[in-house]
C-alpha cells in the first residue's frame, strides 16, 4: 500500500484547516450581511412611516390662525373697517405674520370711538369645538348690547372684580333691555371657556377669545403686558352698542385696576343715557314711544 510522505500529510492538514477556516469566515460574512440588510430595511420603513404620519397630520391640521385668515380674506380693503386700515398702516413690517410679537401702536388713544361700528373679525366661543363668531354681526343684530374687554382669563383683578360684576348684575342689565353681554379676552378658547365655567358666566356673559389679538389691535385696545402676562394683551374697556353702533365707550388708564369699566358704572351710564324726566323707569312706555317715533334714545 502506498504511503504518503510526512510532507504530503502536512500539506493536506494545512489545506483542510484552510478550507474549514474559509467556510467559517464565509458563514460569518453571510450572517453579517443578512443583519445589515435587515437593519437598513428597518430604518427605511421607520423613515417612511414617520414621513407618512407627518404628512397626514399636516393635511388634517387646522389652526385658528388659518381659519381666521380665510374668513377675514373675504373682506377686501374697500369694505374693511377704517380702524383696521389704520392699524395696518401703523403695524411694522417686521413680525407682520406674528401678532403677539408686534409692539402696541404708538398712538395711545383707541382707534375706535363713539359712533363707529365694530370691525368684522372672528372671535371664538366655547371649546368643543370652538365656535367662530363675527363680532360685528353679533352686535349688529341686537338692539342693545354691552361689550367689555380685559387683559386675560384667571388674572386676579379680572377674576375677582371685573367679570364677576357683570355676572352678578346680569338681571339688572336684562331689565334695562340689554340683549347681549360679551367679554373679550386675549386667550385661547379653551382657557376662556374654562374661566367662564369657573365664574358661572355660562348663558349670561359670552366669553370671546381673541386668539391672535387681532380684534384688540384693530380697535386700538392693545397694550404691552410682557412683564406681567408675557405678551400683548387687551386694555380694560367697556362700551354700550345699539344696533352695532357704539354709543358709549370708556377705557381704564391702568389695566391692572378697575373703576370706570365696572358693571356698576356701565349700569349708571345706561340709566343716565336712557333716563327720561317724565318717568323714573328708564324702560318706561314713554321711552319705547320715543323709539317708535325714531327719536334718539340718547341725550
Amino acid at each position: 500500500m502506498y504511503r504518503k510522505s510526512p510532507v504530503t500529510l502536512g500539506l493536506l492538514s494545512c489545506y483542510n484547516v484552510y478550507a474549514v477556516c474559509r467556510q467559517i469566515l464565509l458563514f460569518a460574512l453571510g450572517i453579517s450581511l443578512y443583519f445589515v440588510v435587515l437593519l437598513l430595511l428597518f430604518q427605511l420603513l421607520k423613515t417612511m412611516g414617520e414621513k407618512k404620519r407627518k404628512s397626514k397630520s399636516d393635511s388634517h391640521r387646522v389652526t385658528f390662525a388659518d381659519e381666521s385668515e380665510k374668513t377675514n380674506q373675504k373682506h377686501s380693503s374697500k369694505t374693511m373697517h377704517p380702524s383696521m386700515l389704520r392699524q395696518r398702516a401703523d403695524s411694522p413690517e417686521e413680525g407682520a405674520g406674528m401678532p403677539f410679537l408686534r409692539t402696541p401702536h404708538k398712538n395711545h388713544d383707541p382707534y375706535i370711538k363713539v359712533g363707529d361700528t365694530l370691525p368684522p373679525i372672528i372671535l371664538y366661543e366655547k371649546c368643543a369645538p370652538p365656535i367662530p363668531i363675527n363680532i360685528k354681526d353679533l352686535f349688529q343684530n341686537t338692539r342693545l348690547g354691552i361689550l367689555f374687554g380685559l387683559p386675560g382669563a384667571f388674572t386676579p383683578v379680572c377674576s375677582t372684580n371685573h367679570l364677576p360684576g357683570f355676572v352678578k348684575d346680569y338681571d339688572k342689565f336684562k331689565h334695562r333691555g340689554v340683549d347681549v353681554i360679551a367679554c373679550v379676552t386675549v386667550n385661547d378658547p379653551y382657557v376662556s371657556t374654562a374661566w367662564g365655567y369657573y365664574q358661572n358666566a355660562t348663558n349670561k356673559v359670552k366669553i370671546l377669545a381673541d386668539v391672535l389679538c387681532e380684534f384688540t389691535r384693530s380697535i386700538g385696545m392693545d397694550t404691552n403686558m410682557y412683564a406681567q402676562l408675557g405678551g400683548i394683551r387687551c386694555k380694560r374697556f367697556a362700551m354700550i352698542l345699539e344696533n352695532g353702533v357704539i354709543k358709549y365707550l370708556t377705557v381704564e388708564d391702568n389695566p391692572q385696576k378697575t373703576s370706570c369699566t365696572m358693571a356698576g358704572h356701565v349700569l349708571e351710564a345706561l340709566d343716565n343715557r336712557y333716563h327720561d324726566a317724565r318717568n323714573d323707569n328708564p324702560l318706561s312706555a314713554w321711552y319705547f314711544h320715543r323709539r317708535s317715533l325714531n327719536l334718539p334714545p340718547f341725550n
